[in-house]
């Protein structure tokens, strides 16, 4: 240990990943200090120290989680290539996330359903849920005015629908553990759409 009561092999960055693979798994409520201590390496007293309680430990990982997953989905609708291919890039991506062997899903999407109204929580499930809005809500407007798309709806009531579609879609195919869920509502959001 370090005088500062860090252990000495201490990362930050890797120990909020480590975290949020355990809350990602068991939730806020089904993950202990325990669970943490063995995904982390560090004890309760040493979390507790670098990162607060345990709402504070969660709500930094789902920010972690927010700036590196949500965001760099969000980049995919700015990709030089055409909004419809960025689109079905995106949603490609969703899908792997629902039916990957973890059977996670999207981190973001199971803290909003665990946790709802959750007040501490609300602030950073709310900004999580905005930058894949906004990143949808522009790429949509940029597609109309520069791709000639046609928009049956309004760019936002449109990111909206995709963003119902992907997440209800991940939902579905995590709790079933059946692959075919998501590719479906995909394919036929991608085909109203386009």
């Amino acid at each position: 240990m370090t005088r500062s009561g860090r252990p000495r092999s201490f990362d930050e960055d890797t120990a909020l990943k480590a975290a949020m693979r355990a809350f990602w798994v068991g939730g806020y409520a089904g993950t202990t200090y325990n669970d943490l201590e063995k995904e982390t390496g560090l004890r309760r007293q040493s979390l507790t120290y670098a990162f607060g309680d345990k709402p504070d430990l969660f709500r930094r990982a789902l920010s972690h989680y927010i700036d590196e997953r949500v965001a760099r989905a969000a980049e995919l609708l700015s990709k030089e290539t055409s909004f419809l291919e960025n689109l079905r890039y995106l949603l490609d991506a969703w899908e792997a996330d629902a039916t990957s062997g973890s059977g996670r899903g999207c981190f973001l999407v199971r803290s909003t359903a665990e946790l709802g109204p959750d007040a501490y929580m609300a602030q950073e499930l709310q900004r999580g849920d905005n930058i894949l809005l906004n990143a949808l809500t522009d790429a949509f407007r940029r597609a109309e005015e520069h791709e000639g798309l046609v928009l049956k709806a309004s760019p936002e009531a449109l990111a909206r629908l995709v963003i119902s579609v992907g997440n209800g879609a991940m939902v579905q195919a995590v709790a079933r553990q059946d692959t075919q869920v998501s590719r479906t509502a995909h394919d036929a959001l991608f085909s109203l759409i386009s």
